[in-house]
């Protein structure tokens, strides 16, 4: 970006809202071989909403600017944000636990796989699409319980694109899920109305070039 900037990414309030407080997948403290002390046991992974501490000492944090303002991440964000709260606005977003063993950019437990809770949706989504949503909510349930969440009572479409949400957020799914499920086109927080394109990407022009059997996407 011009100007260039990092201030850590955030997640959308509606989003953050789909959770319930129990929930561990919002924010829980979680003590790992590799982590900071954090005598006070301050969420450390999740999403970072509050005022925020030094995972070492439990001292409460100020901004940078201006320093004299506590470090409290709040949940109303835009898309594009100007002034002097830029460091505040917005829930930030830690799914995976910070390896602090390592000193380079490429951490040991940061990237996910292959993750059974994926599959188990798989099968749950399957079974709501073939009729069967009384197996699907069950396989449901069973994850929300070990995630510290209620049961839900029924499970439809949309229950069934939330809860892929809240258990596969961060792992690069929302958009191949939206479209599946007929959403990725709707407006939502901060996003208008989209154009059907958007559905497929372009196609490289280099590509193109080189091969006369390709066509551009439409509307590119």
């Amino acid at each position: 970006m011009n100007p260039a900037g990092w201030n850590g990414f955030a997640t959308l309030s509606d989003f953050y809202d789909k959770f319930e407080a129990t929930d561990q997948r919002r924010g829980v403290y979680y003590p790992y071989a590799a982590s900071l002390p954090n005598p006070g046991h301050r969420v450390n992974v999740g999403f970072l909403a509050g005022q925020q501490y030094n995972l070492t000492t439990d001292a409460p944090l100020n901004a940078r600017n201006p320093s004299t303002a506590p470090l409290a991440f709040v949940p109303e964000v835009a898309l594009r944000e100007t002034g002097i709260n830029l460091e505040v606005t917005g829930i930030r977003v830690i799914k995976y636990p910070f390896d602090y063993s390592t000193s380079d950019d490429q951490k040991n437990n940061d990237w996910s796989l292959f993750r059974l809770a994926d599959v188990l949706l798989m099968k749950a989504e399957a079974l709501l699409r073939t009729g069967n949503a009384a197996g699907g909510l069950d396989i449901v349930n069973t994850l929300r319980a070990k995630r510290g969440a209620t049961a839900l009572a029924a499970l439809d479409a949309n229950a069934m694109l939330d809860e892929r949400g809240r258990e596969m957020y961060w792992e690069g799914w929302r958009r191949q899920d939206l479209i599946r499920f007929g959403k990725f086109l709707q407006p939502w927080q901060e996003k208008p109305n989209d154009d059907p394109k958007n559905l497929l990407f372009p196609i490289p022009s280099d590509q193109i070039a080189v091969n006369p059997n390709l066509e551009q996407n439409p509307g590119y």
